[in-house]
């Protein structure tokens, strides 16, 4: 895989219809372009219907979109009255992550801020349908929003596998929260393990080889977890008040998987906190939109 240096982010860009549901990544969005300083970018996307009836009858109405945007630029406009935030609205109609994936193409270097529903219904966000998409093929970190905002994330938790997204991921948040604390956290299954292996040794080499800024070295907790990766994680994230899960993504077999072992997805509806997704640059070809999910 390439590799990649990361950087402090460029921006922020807020995936949302502004309802209720969306309340959650929309605090977080502004928490964070208050904290960074960063302006912010606030995407609301008209889903299209799927169903060839109501297809005909979404392209004739017209009307319609032009009422749900007046509405949307009004909610905007009252949601961020006063505010000292750089703040832009844009619009896009269609298909979420597509339009999702356009937005964030013209926004290098920022970070995509989406929030995640246990609910199939129209417009949502979903953990293995919309979440999955971006995840496979943004080049930009996406922030999947589960909590209230009670203040800047102060618990975070790098999930490692010590492969070179793992890597890259470590690298990110120590970017990103060059100040805090950071957990490096590898679970294996012990009764899998070789007989001469050395799983903290190895995760001390993995720490060795990342590129941290000065002085963060010295705010890294390693820590090791005997069981199945996924549980073991999720299970540690709730006994320690995990505020940020940060995951670094890579293939297998064309399965996304974040963990050996563990399909994105579960792992993802596993991990009750935020989950920051990283990967490494997108290979020409690699990802197909319409690709079964």
């Amino acid at each position: 895989m390439p590799d990649r240096s990361p950087t402090t982010p460029r921006g922020l860009l807020l995936a949302t219809d502004l309802s209720a549901r969306c309340d959650r990544p929309l605090e977080r969005a502004k928490q964070l372009a208050d904290e960074f300083s960063l302006p912010l970018v606030v995407l609301t996307v008209h889903d299209a219907p799927q169903a060839p009836g109501e297809v005909l009858q979404w392209q004739g109405d017209d009307a319609g979109r032009e009422h749900q945007e007046r509405a949307a630029r009004a909610e905007f406009a009252r949601e961020f009255a006063g505010s000292p935030l750089q703040v832009t609205q844009r619009f896009a109609t269609g298909p979420a992550a597509a339009a999702i994936l356009d937005g964030a193409a013209t926004l290098p270097g920022a970070i995509v801020v989406a929030g995640a529903s246990q609910h199939d219904s129209l417009g949502d966000l979903l953990l293995g349908s919309t979440v999955e998409k971006l995840a496979r093929a943004l080049a930009q970190p996406l922030l999947v929003v589960r909590q209230r905002v009670r203040g800047p994330y102060r618990r975070i938790m790098v999930a490692t596998d010590f492969t070179p997204a793992a890597k890259l991921a470590l690298e990110t948040a120590a970017s990103l929260f060059p100040q805090r604390r950071l957990t490096v956290f590898h679970a294996h299954d012990a009764e899998a393990l070789a007989p001469d292996a050395r799983p903290h040794a190895e995760l001390i080499r993995f720490l060795d080889g990342c590129a941290l800024p000065p002085g963060v070295r010295e705010l890294v907790d390693p820590v090791i977890g005997e069981g199945e990766p996924a549980s073991q994680l999720a299970r540690h994230v709730v006994d320690n008040s995990i505020d940020l899960v940060v995951l670094g993504l890579h293939e297998e077999s064309a399965l996304m998987r974040l963990l050996t072992g563990s399909r994105s997805e579960y792992l993802l509806q596993a991990v009750v906190c935020d989950t920051l997704l990283v990967r490494p640059p997108v290979r020409p070809g690699e990802y197909d939109e319409n690709e079964e999910t």
